[in-house]
């Protein structure tokens, strides 16, 4: 069941039982169809990009079924956000004026679509790279209407905000669609495409925030229509793209290597002198996406220099680059030609780190980070500022996504700069050896392998990295798979399993952002005591969210297993608990820690955190010993907004004491809660009554 202009609709797979040949699907609506919709189908029907529709089926279940061609590549959105489609410029092109013709057609007929969007346009044919072999159909005129203003029916509900014209939004007693209304949602829908899918606005935006900044825009007069649209892009002109012209400003020698579906050739200028140059053919099927990194990046110092693509008979891509005279660091390297300092190795490093954080600003991604495709323009083994190298090799470069939808990222290339390093250190040597197979690199890394310090390795540089390499050390739907929020704790807690499987069970927290440094130095420094929870480390992830990986605790948390009456606890049970806290917080203090949890009348009262202290930290015990001997109840009651607590709490207001059998620990929680933090007991002095409480319990339990 999918939903299809607002409402459901089931789709079903259909063959046909003659030998007719079409694909065909069965479309059971949900309603009846207006009679816009039926003269759309029966008569309206017969454009090359509009879908065929055979017409209606009679049945025996009394349901309105409809009998339409089925697309053999499913819709356009699908297909872009999957990357199973990436479609050169002139593709795109192709596609665009494909579904202009439908509109025009449609808008010829006197009726619009009203719900333009990459979802509602079906692939029969695909090439990414030649644009004679694609082709598309516009779908789904569930919301289609008459080319004029309605008094009658109002539906701006039903219409996606994020496709929706302006003047619709705005309008309030009557409907303003329009070819100019579609017009805009074309506009937004070839925006989508050459997003590669993206959701217009972003997917967190409110459709509230959508509204308003469609307000912004022009109004619809200002707009063309649909046929002038067609000429523009049919005029456009893609032989502008082209800086140079093979024979006419290069001439191309002899090949010097290929990697990655990329060619490299020697060659030369024709009419100026100009920088020495080589050629670079890419055959990959992602060529145009390839060569636009090259172009957009190559202004950074850093970043090896692209002039331009050049025309050529064949059509492939072609780009004329500078060339390394040095050829790349790896091979220099391996050569003992290079051989580095400590001082040459940090000023290459942050060259390298300096590129990389430029591409990221872009929202790009290298993907390759390696020695090899590192090229040295300068070299000199005993000055630094004469060394200068280049970052290349954008063949499995990608924009960075927000979806999660590959695993590279960021993070992943921080990872790949920890092993550059690394090779670097080594004077070139291959990580994990040269007659090691793929698969069992791969296996020894998913087992936790890690590489060793090289031989002369200054310890400083091996520090940092060392921290590139394992701050990261899981990487999500690789070792760790994110699966359900937990206990309602959206985007916070999620459910996860180890990938393979193992019998630890592993939770996955997502850090507040601003704070996830400071908050993940806390989990991982406090790692090692047996009453505070285990942090695996950090997970690796592409949509760049601080998350980590914790151990799973079997019961959940002593709170909801007080208030759901699943745990009532012994006053000696609950002692030895409540040691077992208390016993991690001087741990925690003595890490010179403070923990802030229901916080002191001292902090309230306070501007900023000089109040925060150990005694802070007492009062926060006593309130949470109050909570385990109320069981569970939420301090100040649960329906209580928290500037009435603030102001009850600033008025003196102190916690009742609970009506439970825990008599003997109430003292303790009174010592805890003094207003004046000097006369609460330290955290050790609790410790000790504690201890003589469990003491006291066990020998009257004996007795």
């Amino acid at each position: 069941m999918v939903l299809l202009g607002g409402r459901f609709r089931k789709i079903y797979k259909a063959q046909w039982i003659s030998r007719r040949k079409e694909f065909i699907i069965l479309i059971e609506m949900s309603e009846a169809p207006t009679k816009y919709k039926v003269l759309f189908y029966n008569k309206l029907n017969n454009h090359q990009h509009i879908i065929n529709t055979f017409g209606f089926v009679e049945n025996n279940f009394g349901t309105i079924t409809l009998l339409q061609e089925r697309a053999s590549h499913g819709h356009f959105q699908e297909l872009l956000k999957k990357k199973l489609f990436e479609p050169s410029s002139m593709v795109l092109i192709v596609i665009f004026l494909q579904i202009i013709d439908a509109m025009v057609y449609n808008v010829g007929k006197g009726m619009i679509h009203d719900d333009l969007r990459c979802s509602n346009v079906l692939v029969f044919q695909m090439d990414s790279s030649k644009p004679e072999e694609n082709f598309v159909k516009l779908t789904n005129f569930a919301l289609a209407r008459p080319n004029k203003p309605s008094l009658l029916d109002d539906r701006r509900s039903t219409i996606p905000v994020e496709y929706c014209a302006p003047e619709i939004l705005r309008s309030a007693g009557r409907l303003n669609y329009s070819e100019l209304s579609e017009i805009y949602s074309m506009g937004v829908l070839m925006w989508e495409a050459c997003s590669q899918g993206h959701t217009p606005y972003g997917s967190s935006i409110s459709n509230k925030e959508v509204r308003q900044k469609n307000c912004w825009y022009n109004e619809p007069q200002l707009r063309d229509n649909f046929k002038v649209i067609k000429t523009q892009l049919s005029s456009i002109n893609l032989e502008s793209h082209f800086q140079y012209e093979l024979d006419v400003d290069v001439k191309i020698s002899n090949q010097l290597h290929d990697d990655h579906g990329q060619i490299f050739y020697n060659a030369e200028w024709i009419k100026t002198n100009k920088p020495p140059i080589i050629l670079i053919v890419i055959n990959t099927e992602t060529a145009e996406r390839e060569a636009s990194f090259y172009i957009e990046l190559s202004s950074h110092e850093h970043i090896f220099q692209t002039f331009g693509l050049v025309k050529n008979d064949p059509r492939s891509t072609m780009l004329i680059q500078e060339r390394a005279p040095h050829g790349n660091l790896l091979k220099l390297l391996q050569s003992q030609q290079f051989k580095l300092s400590v001082t040459i190795l940090v000023t290459i490093f942050s060259q390298i780190v300096d590129a990389i954080i430029y591409i990221i600003e872009q929202d790009i991604i290298h993907g390759d980070l390696r020695c090899a495709n590192v090229l040295v323009f300068q070299m000199n083994p005993f000055e630094v500022k004469g060394n200068l190298v280049k970052l290349t090799n954008f063949s499995l470069s990608q924009i960075v996504e927000s979806n999660g939808q590959t695993n590279y990222s960021e993070l992943s290339d921080v990872y790949s700069m920890g092993i550059l390093m690394w090779e670097a250190c080594s004077q070139g040597e291959v990580p994990y050896g040269t007659d090691t197979s793929d698969n069992d690199i791969r296996q020894r890394k998913l087992k936790g392998e890690k590489l060793s310090i090289p031989k002369k390795c200054d310890r400083q540089i091996w520090n940092i990295n060392k921290l590139s390499i394992e701050i990261y050390e899981y990487q999500l739907n690789i070792n760790v798979r994110k699966k359900n929020p937990l206990n309602g704790h959206y985007g916070k807690f999620y459910e996860a399993d180890w990938i393979p499987k193992r019998e630890l069970p592993i939770i996955l927290m997502i850090l507040n952002k601003e704070t996830a440094q400071h908050d993940a130095s806390f989990y991982l420094t406090l790692n090692s005591h047996p009453h505070i929870i285990h942090t695996f480390g950090f997970v690796g992830n592409n949509d760049r969210l601080p998350m980590v990986l914790q151990e799973c605790a079997t019961y959940g948390n002593l709170q909801i297993l007080l208030q759901s009456k699943r745990f009532q606890p012994s006053t000696k049970v609950l002692i030895t608990i409540l040691l077992q806290i208390l016993n991690a917080m001087i741990y925690i203090s003595s890490k010179d820690i403070v923990l802030i949890r229901y916080c002191a009348s001292e902090i309230l009262k306070s501007t900023d955190k000089s109040n925060y202290s150990e005694a802070s930290d007492v009062y926060s015990f006593g309130v949470l010993m109050w909570e385990t001997c109320s069981q569970g109840k939420v301090p100040y009651e649960f329906d209580t907004s928290d500037n009435d607590i603030r102001q009850r709490r600033l008025n003196d207001e102190q916690l009742l004491r609970p009506n439970s059998s825990h008599d003997q620990i109430w003292p303790i929680i009174e010592s805890c809660l003094y207003r004046t933090p000097a006369m609460r007991d330290t955290l050790q002095q609790i410790q000790v009554r504690l201890r003589e409480k469990v003491t006291k319990a066990s020998y009257i339990f004996e007795k």
